[in-house]
C-alpha cells in the first residue's frame, strides 16, 4: 500500500512539474475565472469557456495516471499535425515542423465509469488559440475540445494530492452544496496546481463539483 501512495505522488509531482515548466512564463498562467460567492476555502466559480485536451485512460489508478499524462504531454510538446489546410500543404520540412504549445494550470483528473478504473485527464490550452488555430493530435485518444461557461464550486485544500485527501474533503464540499441547496450537474474532478518542491503545507489542491 505504501509503494501505490508513493507512485501516486510520483505521478502527481509529474503533472505538476510540467504545469508549472519555467520554460515560458505562459505555462504558469491559471484558468481565468470569476468568484462570486466565498467562505474560507469554500469558493462558487464562474468559468468562461475553455478549450482541453482530453484522454480517458483505464486500468490501476498508478498507470492510468501516468499513461493518461504521458499521452497529454505527447501533445503539448509537438505529437500532432497542423489543421490549416495552407500549412499541410507546404513543404515536408515545414510539414514535420512540431507545435508545442503551453498549458494553463490546472490539471484536472476525475473517475469515470462504474467500476472507477477509467481515469479522464485534461490539460487546459492557452487562451490564444482557437479551436480552429490549435494542431491535431497524432493520438487519436487524444480529444480537444471546448467546454462551454460553467459554475462551478471548489473546495481548496493543502497537503499531500493523495486520493484519499481528495476523498475526505470531497465529503465535505457535498455537504457543503447540500447546506446551500445547491444541486450537482456533473461529477467531481480533482484539480493540481503546484510543483513538486512547493511544500506540501503550501501546496494548493481543489476538489471541483459543476451545479
Amino acid at each position: 500500500m505504501r509503494r501505490g501512495i508513493l507512485i501516486s505522488i510520483g505521478v502527481v509531482s509529474i503533472l505538476s512539474a510540467v504545469a508549472f515548466s519555467s520554460r515560458s512564463e505562459a505555462s504558469t498562467r491559471e484558468v481565468p475565472y470569476q468568484v462570486k460567492d466565498s467562505d474560507h476555502s469554500f469558493e462558487i466559480r464562474e468559468y468562461p469557456s475553455r478549450i482541453v485536451a482530453e484522454v480517458e485512460v483505464s486500468g490501476a489508478r498508478e498507470r492510468a495516471l501516468s499513461e493518461a499524462f504521458q499521452t497529454l504531454a505527447g501533445y503539448l510538446f509537438g505529437k500532432s499535425r497542423p489543421k490549416d489546410p495552407v500549412a499541410l500543404s507546404k513543404s515536408v520540412s515545414d510539414r514535420n515542423a512540431k507545435v508545442k504549445l503551453t498549458m494553463t494550470v490546472p490539471v484536472t483528473t476525475q473517475s469515470v465509469g462504474n467500476d472507477g478504473q477509467t481515469i479522464k485527464m485534461r490539460f487546459f490550452m492557452p487562451p490564444e488559440y482557437s479551436m480552429d488555430k490549435l494542431p491535431i493530435p497524432d493520438d487519436k485518444r487524444v480529444k480537444v475540445f471546448e467546454l462551454p461557461a460553467q459554475r462551478i464550486a471548489v473546495l481548496k485544500f493543502s497537503g499531500s494530492a493523495r486520493k484519499d485527501n481528495f476523498d475526505r474533503h470531497l465529503i465535505t464540499l457535498r455537504k457543503m452544496l447540500d447546506s446551500r441547496g445547491l444541486s450537482p450537474t456533473g461529477e467531481p474532478y480533482e484539480a493540481y496546481y503546484n510543483p513538486p518542491f512547493t511544500p506540501i503545507f503550501l501546496k494548493r489542491n481543489e476538489i471541483c463539483i459543476p451545479f
